[in-house]
């Protein structure tokens, strides 16, 4: 199992590179989590999905600490999670999806709970599959990306994995739904030549064929939409939905046989279904949430022939089945186990969403209770019927959401126990049946708590003791030996696998299983000031505040606080920063600051009013910083350090500003007008602030840059389109440095940069160089121009990225020859050391490279940010290791 701990892989001789924590700021542990779900009981264990910090891969457990462990690393490799998820749970096997790769494409896996039993079955699975015992055969719908969804079937080997039938050949398939066992034989509904249809195998490609096809009446663009659905086995005959056409549905039923399947024409009545929701089969009958087109949503029954189809309900709601957008109708029908009679829930209209009652006719179907006298809502969730009960969460309008039950009849309806006393709500949810009893989640005043119940309020009781305030979501868990395992979290360990026997001595920790100190000061915005490194980091105590480090543990610091003697500070990350007259001028929250270092020599130098707009730009002039702002209107403001000496420079004309360049002295900026880009310079006064050129309409940023002694930028002057220029400052005498794009065409830059004696440029042809003069221009290589570019010189070398199906490091000295690909990755930040660049990439590694090959340096770990930064003789970052989270780390 790879280890997190951050490890020296790689020291040359000429640069001894040792990275090492400068200090721990946070002390304070707190817990990683592992997060277990998607629980299975397979044979004497429970199989589930957790993370110990090196990815969520498959887990299996008996319930102790020392049979807890993993069964396999589904997704090998950094930054991948196999994150299994549940397929189907047989008497010997466990079927699960899991992500083969970062892409998230996933495959089905087989496991009999050992690492030498769990193997990938090389084809991605849909739906819901059906397992055949007798057979051995789990059938499903499946692709191995040559064919579309099709019907397959596995034995649980790779040998044994195989499509059944290619029904509908070509890129999407029949897309079989809804396996059912008749007759011997497995029925499928899916996608035929003309639409919607029934299909039928024996396990073979000869013996599965088409029953019927049910007709292209869909206006649906997607032929997936016209299979059938809600497929089931009522009685001697097959019931089931189907498309109608213009929006409506029809019920169906079959003998299994072309001709004797059939529509149950007693719905229509001269009109067709519009909208069939749900079928529940309760014995002999399958009732049915349905809209008829006329009388709006009602509950209907089916004995599958039209003679028994009929609606028991005439509700006065149209919508009685749908409260309101996060309430499912399906949610609401239940069958009850005695009596035969069917529990459902519906709004009528007057009494609000309540629980009722129907023996199938009309003249049997009537409310059971009103919970919650009046048009309130006294029905929630559902449960399920145990021990001759119903169980619900209910609400009387005076004990708010709490733990009912009831037998179908009024008299036998009440509230078991008030979880959370007074109005507050329990909101019980989740039960699992655990021999006599119903072991469930809900709040008390100490929060989310596991409870046990028999169903009286004496024998209702909590069994966990979990800190108060934790939310944990969903009770997830199964049933292992007279036990459930389930997640859960507590304050000392996070979310991580417990057990209950349904009693509070019973009730215990597992495993720890991601056992990891996450408790890290998690440090960003790393800026160099002199010998000091300075970041916003978060000590346990203060929140996220502003620090420094000489690179040692005494050195290391807390400046000053941004709101001293407030609750701890969530706000952080600065925006942008630049350095002037030996001070740190930063925005953070919308504001501008600076800083020496010291506390007395850090504070904010806007006021409320003034809101730092642009993306937080900044740009140091001299001894003083430029920026924009919004304080009524959008302009260019100046400061040298002081709030007094902080003030707006001139009016530019309400334009967005956006880059900013300090040429000869003075602020050169670009404003983007109502019609076209103009270039602007300020010297920090009113009437030092003058527009310098039009530069007319441009399909990107101007890209001001100052190279070579002169300003460059793109700007078009209506006759060869937006090309590359460069200005003296003036206005007067710009020239057309080489048209890219031959004639009235508009050249679109990604981004560029100066190296040396050549301005590098990057457009959708790819990287170009030139010199300022058409024959000094040409293409170096790829280039990448979607996104936001990342790039650094170094040494007489450009690092920049270029996009070839992915996003790739590059590097260039300006010429064909030396330009190359030197990493199949993104790079997210680079820093200079000795001779030496060191950037970070996203495998989550620290790499070094000499500029003709790279090489990994250390493992960030997860949750480190991908900063770095040069101060004096060191390069800071944040990294993470088990023993302290993420935390300032060096090297030097």
């Amino acid at each position: 199992m790879r280890l997190l701990l951050i490890s020296l892989l790689l020291a040359t001789p000429a640069l001894a590179l040792e990275p090492y924590l400068v200090k721990d700021i946070n002390p304070y542990p707190e817990p990683g989590h592992s997060s277990p779900g998607a629980f299975v009981t397979l044979g004497g264990a429970a199989l589930f999905a957790a993370d110990d910090a090196s990815g969520r891969e498959l887990w299996r457990s008996d319930g102790t600490a020392g049979g807890t462990w993993q069964v396999a690393d589904l997704c090998a490799g950094e930054g991948c999670s196999g994150n299994p998820g549940r397929f189907a749970v047989t008497d010997r096997l466990y079927f699960f999806t899991a992500n083969e790769d970062t892409a998230g494409r996933r495959r089905l896996w087989a496991t009999d709970g050992t690492p030498a039993g769990t193997v990938s079955l090389g084809v991605a699975a849909e739906g819901q599959p059906l397992w055949l015992p007798a057979q051995g055969v789990l059938y499903f719908s499946g692709s191995d990306g040559e064919h579309g969804f099709e019907l397959w079937r596995t034995d649980g080997t790779l040998g044994g994995t195989y499509m059944v039938s290619d029904l509908l050949p070509g890129a999407l398939g029949s897309g079989p739904r809804g396996l059912t066992l008749y007759k011997g034989r497995l029925w499928s509904r899916a996608v035929g030549r003309k639409g919607g249809a029934l299909f039928s195998s024996d396990g073979t490609a000869k013996g599965t064929g088409l029953i019927k096809e049910l007709g292209k009446t869909s206006l649906s663009f997607d032929p997936r939409n016209l299979r059938p659905f809600y497929l089931h086995v009522l009685g001697k005959r097959l019931v089931f939905a189907a498309d109608a056409g213009l929006g409506r549905q029809d019920l169906w039923a079959s003998d299994g046989t072309a001709k004797g399947t059939a529509r149950l024409t007693q719905w229509t009545r001269g009109t067709k279904l519009s909208l069939v929701y749900h079928f529940v089969v309760q014995g002999s009958r399958s009732y049915v949430v349905a809209d008829d087109g006329r009388n709006g949503q009602e509950l209907w029954v089916t004995d599958g022939t039209a003679k028994g189809t009929r609606a028991v309900t005439r509700f006065a709601r149209p919508a009685p089945f749908y409260v309101d957008s996060y309430v499912d109708p399906t949610m609401l029908l239940v069958p009850n186990l005695t009596g035969g009679r069917f529990l459902f829930g519906a709004h009528d209209g007057s009494h609000g969403l309540e629980l009722w009652s129907t023996d199938g006719t009309v003249k049997g179907t009537g409310l059971v209770k009103d919970v919650c006298p009046g048009e309130c809502l006294g029905l929630g969730s559902v449960w399920l019927a145990h021990g001759g009960s119903l169980y619900f969460s209910g609400n009387d309008g005076v004990h708010g959401w709490e733990l009912w039950a009831t037998n179908g009849t009024a008299a036998g309806t009440g509230l078991v126990r008030d979880l959370c006393p007074g109005s507050c709500d329990g909101s019980p949810s989740d039960p699992l049946v655990l021999g006599n009893r119903l072991v469930f989640r809900a709040d008390d005043p100490t929060g989310g708590q596991v409870w046990s119940t028999d169903g009286t309020e004496a024998g209702t009781v909590r069994v966990s003791g979990f800190s108060p305030g934790l939310d944990w979501g969903f009770f997830q868990g199964t049933i292992l030996q007279g036990r459930i395992l389930f997640g859960a979290p507590d304050e000392a360990h996070g979310y991580e696998l417990w057990s209950t026997d349904g009693t509070a001595a019973g009730t215990a920790l597992v495993e720890d299983i991601h056992g990891v100190d996450l408790g890290g000061s998690d440090p960003v915005s790393l800026r160099a000031l002199g010998d000091l490194a300075l970041f916003i980091a978060d000590d346990g105590v203060h929140g996220f505040e502003i620090w420094k480090s000489d690179g040692t543990e005494a050195g290391t610091a807390l400046v000053a606080e941004q709101i001293p003697g407030e609750a701890p500070n969530q706000q952080r990350g600065m925006v942008a920063s630049e350095v002037a007259g030996g001070k740190l001028f930063f925005v953070l929250n919308q504001q501008v600051w600076r800083t020496d270092g010291t506390e007395a020599g850090t504070l904010v130098l806007t006021g409320p009013r003034v809101s730092i707009c642009c993306s937080g730009r900044i740009r140091a002039v001299g001894d003083r910083v430029f920026f924009p702002a919004y304080d009524g209107e959008y302009r260019v403001w100046v400061s040298d350090g002081t709030v007094e000496g902080t003030h707006p420079a001139g009016d530019t004309g309400g334009g967005q500003i956006h880059e900013l360049a300090d040429f000869q002295g003075k602020l050169y900026f670009t404003v983007r007008g109502e019609d076209s880009w103009e270039l602007w310079r300020s010297d920090g006064t009113g009437a030092g602030t003058v527009l310098v050129e039009d530069l007319g309409i441009l399909p990107e940023t101007p890209h001001l840059t100052v190279h070579a002694g002169s300003l460059w930028y793109f700007a078009n002057d209506g006759e060869t389109g937006a090309e590359l220029r460069r200005g003296n400052g003036t206005g007067i005498g710009t020239v057309l440095v080489v048209d890219l794009a031959a004639g009235p065409s508009s050249f679109e830059p990604g981004f560029v940069a100066s190296l040396g004696s050549r301005l590098i440029v990057s457009g959708d042809e790819g990287l170009w160089s030139t010199d300022g003069t058409a024959e000094g221009t040409q293409l170096l290589g790829p280039a990448q121009t979607e996104f936001h570019q990342i790039s650094t010189v170094f040494q007489g070398r450009l690092y920049y990225h270029a996009y070839e199906g992915a996003v790739t490091l590059w590097v260039t000295d300006g010429t064909p020859g030396g330009t190359r690909r030197l990493k199949d990755s993104e790079a997210y930040d680079f820093a200079p050391l000795g001779d030496r660049l060191l950037f970070t990439a996203d495998d989550g590694w620290i790499w070094q490279t000499d500029g003709a090959s790279a090489a990994r340096l250390l493992e960030q770990g997860r949750g480190a940010s991908w900063e770095l930064v040069r101060a004096g003789s060191k390069v800071f970052f944040p990294a993470f290791d088990r023993a302290t989270g993420v935390e300032l780390w060096a090297v030097e």
